[in-house]
């Protein structure tokens, strides 16, 4: 049954339709003159009606700006918001100013459909997921292009600046007929900031409690042909302890840190050509992260990387852009990207102390095999596409893409049957090429349709090693897989602004790299995949409806998605674990999520504007999980762990002359969720209870060009009252209570 937050939030919509509609229509009769008035009411009357009417078409300018923006992402092609056949939803700049967002993370919080969350307070570890299904489903594309895996999708929702994103797409369901491996559940493409035609400079500054502080430079200028901007931001953060005693009594007293402290700098530069060999540019981007953060066991504890309890992770990331595209006759266009990301870690955890100690009577180990887990993952993409119009009612699209990646890692462990410590070492390579064709055809002018397919080839290979014999000598896995994954979509404008859009496809998965899941292992490349392993396979469908009206705009969309041959993470079992491994990857069953989302805006007065959203999600496994057969908890096994069954969000916004109040609050249902722990007497399925987060931000413009700005996240000091440090990945909502903030910007 629905609780009161899903009534208000609900009915809250259903009033809010109502009242719209009611108004518009009173309007409407309003609108109509009286002949018996008087030419002075007359003459009063279309002095506020044209007031009024001033007002309005300001308001409905800004609609008409987004719908008329460009987006990409929906076919690889560019074409205007309210034109693209494939249901694309942007976050502009404006939104991710509303938000006061410092990072990626932040951007996504709220989104209908997406969820970002954070699964380790001890080094703030942070994913994101999309209708029901997990990080591994959702392809992340940096200007286009799949540079956002392996390590990165780690740490990197925090790492990335919101300083230089200037906008961001979401396409979802089945991605994998243009975007291959990964986009089982859709596509998240940031589009990072692009020169201004005239010389600019911004300066921000923001400060918070516990040293929350961000400071950012925007900095463009445009010559003749060419152009260039540059984009710098470093951020901070202190580390939270848990106050409440009765919970930090649970681990022996011990306090852990609820937020890690972090130190990030991320700087980016970007330089354009025009004109090189007629219609033409020509793009040079690189951008750089280097960040450290630190947590862990209490003050004095943690600041000691090797100590018992303690996590310090150092991450430097680079990446190079590449691209060159040209315009021909007729309306072709060749496009050329090159791209290369290098991401190096370097993290200490308490993983192999507290193992060796558990395994040496409380020996503390010799400093001499004292050693960090080290990553260093490279990244190739290269993109190749050319589009051509067929005659006035198609546009053909075809292209060709190469992945590459290779990544590194080596750790210490101990191996808990015979005490013995070893170096693990593992080097993991993969490489993929993709086909992809597209046809966008529109035979009518209300009617288009997208058909499109994609053939992609999968080679990794996974080489194990270890220092010390911890079962057999080297092994070696190879894996290699084709897939062929189709498209349809079909866009139908009933008239101006109601718009139904459909799309199904099919999509896979190849889990190779690093995943969220190996983290929650200690980054072990330990991990044993079988060359039986299978790739998952999906069918994904969505129907959308959009209808925008000058006051305000109405969109549904439902969703649902077959996943077959699901991959999951578990213990080794008897015979892997002879092989020296701890943990192995395997096909658990088919699973689905299916659910709709729902989304009102509102300009009910003037200069005051709502925006609602609702989305109901049911994600569960076919069948119970084995490994809950014969517990309590076995019915609730079905359900995909981590996914909330509603959530929901409102958004306020009064923007008086010089003056912007935003008020968000993200309401997230009731979700299950499992808690593991060393003795599986202990395990249980947690069914958690519903919460509302509320941030607020006010800002004022002072004089031209200068901008004061003060805000509160989690405003009402919600944190989660159920913490059990024990098991890293028992989080479902905030950790850390409020954190107030000020600052601001100058832009000459």
């Amino acid at each position: 049954m629905f609780s009161k937050w899903k009534l208000v939030l609900v009915a809250s919509i259903l009033v809010t339709c109502l009242g719209v509609n009611t108004y518009y229509c009173l309007a409407q009769e309003i609108e109509q003159p009286e002949e018996i008035k008087k030419d002075e009411e007359i003459e009063q009357g279309q002095e506020i009606k044209q007031a009024e009417e001033v007002k309005r078409v300001e308001k409905v300018e800004q609609e008409v700006l987004k719908l008329e923006e460009v987006v990409v992402t929906g076919t690889k092609t560019e074409r205007k918001l309210k034109d693209t056949p494939v249901r694309t939803e942007v976050l502009t700049a404006q939104d991710i100013e509303d938000k006061g967002a410092i990072n990626l993370y932040q951007i996504l919080e709220g989104v209908p459909g997406v969820r970002v969350e954070q699964q380790c307070s001890y080094c703030s570890f942070t994913v994101v997921r999309m209708q029901g299904l997990e990080a591994g489903h959702v392809q992340v594309l940096i200007d286009g292009q799949p540079i956002f895996s392996g390590l990165a999708g780690v740490y990197g929702l925090d790492q990335i600046p919101a300083s230089n994103i200037e906008r961001i797409e979401i396409v979802k369901g089945a991605g994998s007929a243009l975007y291959g491996s990964s986009a089982i559940s859709g596509v998240i493409n940031i589009i990072t900031k692009k020169p201004t035609s005239k010389p600019e400079l911004t300066l921000k500054t923001q400060w918070g409690q516990h040293n929350s502080n961000v400071y950012s430079l925007n900095a463009s200028i445009a010559g003749e042909n060419k152009d260039i901007m540059l984009t710098a931001q470093k951020s901070t953060a202190d580390e939270i302890f848990v106050d409440d005693e009765n919970k930090a009594q649970m681990d022996g007293g011990v306090r852990f840190t609820d937020r890690v402290r972090t130190d990030n700098i991320g700087v980016g530069a970007r330089v354009n050509f025009y004109e090189l060999t007629g219609n033409d540019k020509l793009s040079f981007s690189g951008r750089t992260i280097n960040e450290s953060r630190k947590g862990g066991e209490g003050e004095g504890v943690f600041e000691n990387p090797f100590a018992e309890g303690s996590e310090h992770i150092a991450t430097t990331r680079e990446e190079i852009n590449i691209g060159w595209q040209k315009d021909f006759e007729l309306g072709s266009r060749l496009g050329i990207n090159l791209a290369f990301a290098t991401h190096n870690r370097n993290a200490t955890n308490d993983t192999f102390v507290g193992d060796y100690l558990g395994t040496h009577s409380n020996e503390y180990p010799p400093s001499n095999i004292l050693h960090p887990y080290m990553a260093d993952e490279n990244l190739y993409v290269m993109d190749i596409s050319y589009a051509h119009p067929l005659g006035e009612k198609n546009k053909l699209l075809v292209g060709v893409q190469y992945n590459y990646n290779n990544l590194i890692e080596e750790g210490m462990y101990v191996n808990l049957e015979s005490s013995t410590s070893y170096k693990s070492e593992s080097e993991k390579s993969a490489s993929e090429v993709g086909f992809y064709i597209q046809d966008e055809f529109k035979p009518t002018d209300k009617l288009e349709l997208v058909f499109g397919t994609r053939y992609d080839t999968h080679n990794s290979e996974d080489t194990f090693a270890g220092s010390a014999k911890v079962g057999l000598e080297d092994v070696k896995v190879e894996y290699d897989e084709t897939s062929i994954n189709p498209r349809c979509a079909l866009k139908y404008e009933i008239n101006p602004g109601n718009i139904i859009r459909t799309s199904v496809g099919t999509g896979f998965r190849v889990p190779y790299g690093f995943s969220e899941d190996l983290h929650l292992c200690s980054g072990s490349p330990r991990v044993y995949k079988s060359s039986e392993l299978e790739p998952e396979e999906s069918v994904s469908f969505n129907l959308g409806w959009d209808r925008i009206y000058e006051e305000y705009s109405l969109s549904l969309n439902f969703f649902r998605t077959n996943l077959e041959k699901k991959i999951s993470f578990a213990d080794a079992s008897d015979e892997v674990s002879q092989l020296g491994y701890d943990y192995q990857w395997e096909n658990i069953g088919d699973a689905y999520t299916q659910g709709i989302e729902l989304g009102l805006g509102v300009k009910m007065i003037q200069d005051f504007d709502i925006d609602f959203n609702f989305t109901y999600t049911d994600a569960q496994y076919e069948d119970k999980r084995n490994d809950w057969e014969g517990t309590d908890y076995y019915d609730d096994s079905k359900y995909i762990s981590r996914v909330p069954q509603t959530t929901g969000g409102v958004k306020l916004a009064y923007r008086p002359e010089g003056w912007n109040f935003i008020w968000n609050a993200n309401y997230t249902g009731s979700l299950y969720i499992d808690y593991c722990e060393e003795d599986e007497t202990e395990n249980e399925i947690k069914h958690t209870e519903e919460f509302v987060v509320n941030n607020i931000k006010v800002s004022k413009e002072i004089s031209e060009g200068v901008i004061l700005v003060a805000g509160a996240k989690n405003l009402f000091d919600y944190i989660q009252d159920d913490k059990r440090p024990a098991d890293a990945a028992f989080m479902w909502a905030p950790y850390t209570g409020r954190i107030i903030y000020g600052g601001m910007e100058v832009k000459f």
